[in-house]
């Protein structure tokens, strides 16, 4: 299968579940619904290009499927007596059907860390994590710690994930990292200003998914290739 079909059945996929949600779950109303459904194939596609840019063309086709997978994986991450609030207030949320503005903020930032300069990229996640420490500080991280505790299975496993996809970005690109890391941070810090009551946190995630889906791929970005690739015939030459 070619990456190109391989993206497309992704995007269907994602379509699909949309779908199916938008009939499982309440939504936002029509527009809402509407505007999800028209950018579940975006979203997929701007992660797959952002991908590219970060780590080559099979690495973002990776980093479109984790994208896909995300709330699958997020729900399985919950302990089981969480799961059912997870998938009711949160998946829909994650998917565009509700509070729709903010998966859409996310769906522009994805195509502006495929395509925008990578030091202005850097500059705007900083700008970003300092407002949200300015504006809402670490103090409420505390809340979500407990509340994690509560619901999830390991936050150590959570923070690690974060750092070392984090590290594995750095490897290709720090300025790409940067962004990364300031698009996490803020998301996060206004999460937990909202507390963790009623999936508060999880759902106001929904505008840094594509940037959880990056960075969970980038993990196998901390593996070194197995050889080194071979030199061009330009390369032998001139040596």
């Amino acid at each position: 299968m070619t990456r190109r079909r391989a993206l497309i059945a992704l995007m269907a996929v994602e379509l699909a579940i949309v779908a199916w949600a938008a009939i499982r779950y309440t939504t936002d109303g029509a527009a809402a619904t509407a505007t999800a459904v028209i950018l579940a194939p975006v979203a997929v596609w701007a992660v797959a290009a952002a991908g590219d840019r970060l780590g080559g063309r099979r690495f973002g086709l990776l980093a479109a499927a984790a994208y896909v997978a995300l709330p699958a994986l997020g729900t399985r991450y919950m302990l089981v007596s969480y799961r059912g609030t997870f998938t009711h207030d949160v998946i829909p949320n994650l998917l565009g059907l509700r509070a729709t503005p903010w998966f859409v903020l996310g769906v522009g930032i994805t195509l502006a860390v495929a395509y925008a300069p990578h030091v202005i990229l850097a500059a705007a996640g900083v700008a970003a994590a300092l407002a949200a420490l300015i504006a809402w500080g670490t103090d409420p991280l505390a809340g979500i710690r407990a509340g994690l505790h509560e619901t999830a299975w390991s936050i150590t496993l959570l923070e690690w994930f974060v750092v070392a996809g984090l590290l594995g970005a750095a490897r290709r690109s720090i300025w790409l990292a940067i962004a990364l890391f300031g698009w996490l941070v803020a998301a996060i810090l206004h999460g937990a200003h909202g507390g963790y009551d009623n999936a508060s946190f999880w759902r106001s995630l929904s505008v840094a998914t594509p940037a959880a889906a990056l960075l969970l791929s980038s993990l196998v970005l901390l593996v070194p290739p197995l050889r080194r690739p071979r030199p061009t015939p330009s390369s032998q030459h001139a040596g």
